[in-house]
């Protein structure tokens, strides 16, 4: 019999073998921070565009929900989706754009643009070497290792930032400060819509009852009372006697 674990291998084995997810991991190997950043945000736009359809779809058929008020829950599930998605990706490329500056403010005195700091780092590094007894190592090389560490902490820093300024920023604090008064406009706008559909339908319907209540109607006859004649001019004598 063959296994799960079996069966799951071989289709993962074969989703390696695709082109696609060739170059993906080729992007991954060649540039590991900027290919996690990305595929991060990716991922958490996707899973708040599931959620938001999912919790649109639950409130207006929750039946637990008094009805005059589904659709304001189901226009603040919307809004607070729609705002959740397009605030965290620009929050994202926009603290992108705003990292080099923050990190060398930071970090001036670490990893300044001047170079000045890489100077300060050298020279203590072939003093202390000096002073041990061995041969001071050359400036690239010393400069090499700093730019590594360098790009290595800025990456790191990005990543952070990024992330942070898309999920806590914008998702917990910017999107519930607006998201309910805008959930408000997008109600007004669906119950109009839904007056109009709704006048709509009511004026077709009322046309058809109509039509219906005409069929219904059923004539009274009125029968004659127990020794009353029938003729009008009969009973007109009768009744003037």
């Amino acid at each position: 019999m063959v296994s799960i674990n079996s069966i799951g291998s071989k289709i993962y084995g074969g989703l390696t073998k695709l082109e696609p997810q060739k170059k993906l991991c080729r992007w991954f190997k060649k540039d590991p921070v900027n290919a996690l950043a990305l595929s991060t945000i990716a991922s958490v736009a996707i899973k708040d565009g599931v959620g938001c359809a999912m919790y649109v779809t639950q409130s207006i058929n929750n039946k637990k929900i008094p009805e005059k008020r589904r659709k304001f829950v189901a226009a603040l599930d919307l809004t607070n989706g729609i705002l959740m998605i397009v605030s965290q990706i620009g929050m994202f490329f926009a603290m992108r754009k705003l990292n080099d500056k923050c990190f060398h403010k930071l970090f001036n005195k670490v990893f300044d643009k001047t170079g000045a700091a890489f100077k300060v780092f050298a020279e203590q590094v072939r003093a202390d070497q000096k002073a041990q007894g061995l041969t001071p190592m050359k400036k690239y090389i010393l400069k090499r290792g700093y730019d590594s560490i360098k790009n290595d902490t800025f990456g790191v820093f990005k990543f952070v930032t990024e992330l942070a300024a898309a999920t806590i920023f914008a998702k917990r604090i910017l999107v519930p400060f607006i998201a309910t008064p805008l959930a408000g406009k997008v109600e007004k706008i669906m119950n109009k819509h839904s007056a109009e559909d709704k006048v709509e339908f009511t004026g077709k319907d009322a046309n058809t009852q109509n039509n219906e209540d005409l069929k219904n109607v059923k004539t009274e006859v009125v029968e004659p009372e127990d020794n009353q004649p029938t003729n009008l001019l009969e009973r007109y004598r009768q009744n003037n006697k």
